[in-house]
């Protein structure tokens, strides 16, 4: 009698493969994943293997970017204890582990189709603004783990690829010939003189902002319209809040942030008149993050801004301060409502997602171009 009756072979064939799979990732190309806290075995690690290789093994299995993805989401779900969402600095401060942003600023996340499709977005808007004798310019927030990247813990510096998704964007938009600002320069610079982005908060502090929104204004050719570090801000104050702190579930942590406070007259109060009829559907529930719309009574450039929480609030008062009208409102992805530059009428565009936001939806459906960008 044959040991496996013949309907039930091919059933030990699908079985085999089955528990094949993890070995055969183990061959695959690496995909995207958490980063590795465990790069190499421990030294004699046959001594006491259970202590000092299953921490590497843990580490080095089949698939496992799919499988550890799949686990946080699960953990996010379930409603699991949120310490696992963020990241210890060396100096203490917190990073964010959700959205993939210290995988894509450490350039183990780089999806080239993303970037192809925000290329075609910027396309889009600087032919728009060239048709109305405007200027176009794109630039990103860079993340935390990207500006403070010295602050990350050892482990994860070491893993650090040669180019992010940060350099493929600055390649592509050089490629086609739109003007687009690499802030880790200004920002690295700004850092030599006091805190650029908040210990507990994955926002940069008003500093990163002012200096972000000056070397956009030199982009766009309007140098005049930069701000000194010392017109800008008075006195500093303690800060104990911080959605890192919140996602992680601590009350609070010492040294506090510093906050640095806008002076007037850039502080305010402003005088400014509401602009109707530009704005004119609002976003769904779910998205809206509100706009900004109005009229300063002084001279200026018209300014819009299309980005998120990093230039919403920060550069508010720049705006108040220098622009003859200006209008904010949020990217969506790529998917805001374009009809509000021919309605407003800008003298400059600005398209500014925070570095982990800049995919566009539906991007994994965007082909490449033949030729890859240099350095893609």
């Amino acid at each position: 009698m044959a040991l496996l009756m013949a309907f039930r072979r091919w059933w030990a064939f699908v079985f085999v493969a089955l528990l094949s799979l993890p070995a055969l990732g183990l061959l695959l190309p690496d995909l995207p994943g958490p980063i590795r806290n465990v790069l190499a075995p421990e030294a004699r690690w046959w001594v006491h293997a259970s202590e000092r290789l299953d921490p590497y093994i843990n580490n080095s299995f089949g698939f496992r970017g799919p499988v550890l993805a799949a686990h946080r989401r699960y953990l996010r779900f379930i409603g699991s204890a949120p310490g696992a969402r963020v990241l210890d600095g060396t100096d203490g401060s917190l990073f964010l582990r959700d959205d993939n942003a210290l995988e894509q600023s450490i350039g183990q996340l780089v999806r080239p189709q993303a970037v192809e499709r925000l290329a075609i977005l910027a396309r889009e808007l600087k032919a728009k603004m060239a048709a109305i004798g405007g200027t176009f310019v794109l630039t990103l927030a860079p993340n935390a783990h990207t500006a403070r990247f010295e602050m990350l813990p050892d482990y994860i510096r070491q893993q650090r690829q040669a180019r992010s998704e940060y350099d493929l964007v600055a390649a592509r938009m050089k490629q086609d010939g739109v003007t687009f600002v690499d802030l880790r320069p200004f920002l690295a610079e700004a850092a030599t003189q006091g805190p650029i982005y908040y210990r507990y908060d994955t926002h940069w502090n008003a500093r990163a902002a002012l200096a972000a929104f000056n070397a956009v204004m030199a982009a766009a050719g309007r140098p005049q319209l930069a701000i000194p570090e010392s017109e800008a801000f008075g006195a500093t104050r303690i800060r104990t809040s911080g959605d890192l702190l919140t996602v992680a579930g601590i009350t609070s942590r010492e040294p506090p942030d510093v906050e640095y406070v806008w002076k007037p007259p850039l502080a305010g109060p402003h005088e400014t008149t509401p602009l109707t009829g530009i704005v004119t559907a609002p976003p769904p529930a779910k998205d809206d993050y509100g706009f900004h719309a109005f009229a300063t009574g002084h001279a200026g450039p018209r300014i819009m801004v299309v980005g998120d929480s990093f230039t919403q609030g920060f550069w508010y008062n720049p705006l108040v301060y220098r622009a003859s009208a200006a209008v904010w409102i949020h990217h969506a992805a790529c998917e805001f409502d374009q009809g509000i530059i021919d309605r407003f009428k800008p003298d400059i565009l600005i398209y500014a997602p925070t570095e982990r936001f800049l995919t566009c939806k539906n991007w994994s459906r965007t082909k490449l171009p033949a030729a890859a960008p240099p350095g893609g």
